[in-house]
């Protein structure tokens, strides 16, 4: 005889809540959770996903995947590790966890919803390092 409960089975899950809040426009202090390679509209960019200290928030900026030294990707790169050798490059496992600064702009995305937008990295504060 075939167990009639099987079917009746609920599956349960519990989801967190993250609000995602819009910082106002300036300098903050960060820390690099991820780099990624994504395909977008515009083609294959690179998604920086920076931690805020003290915020409870996360942003994103995207880059070109240009390996220009005047590039976006490079100069972002340089602020977070401090030094890239040119023969050997970079990776997301040399910048991961890194410190930063990040300066925001609130923006619009295509739905209309405010955000905020990574314009610039900036190697950390001075002074935050010594604390």
């Amino acid at each position: 005889m075939a167990n009639e409960c099987e079917g009746d089975k609920k599956l349960s899950f519990r989801m967190d809540v993250r609000v995602d809040k819009v910082l106002e426009g300036g300098a903050y202090d960060a820390k690099l959770v991820n780099v990624e390679q994504r395909e977008t509209k515009f083609g294959d960019r690179l998604m920086w996903t920076f931690e805020v200290d003290g915020e409870d928030a996360e942003v994103v900026g995207f880059t070109s995947m240009s390996p220009s030294t005047k590039a976006k990707a490079y100069q972002w790169a340089a602020a977070i590790a401090d030094e890239i050798d040119p023969k050997l490059g970079w990776g997301p496992e040399d910048l991961i966890g890194g410190e930063c600064v990040v300066v925001l702009e609130a923006a619009e995305d295509a739905q209309g919803t405010e955000k905020n937008k990574v314009v610039k990295v900036k190697p950390p504060r001075k002074d935050k390092l010594a604390a």
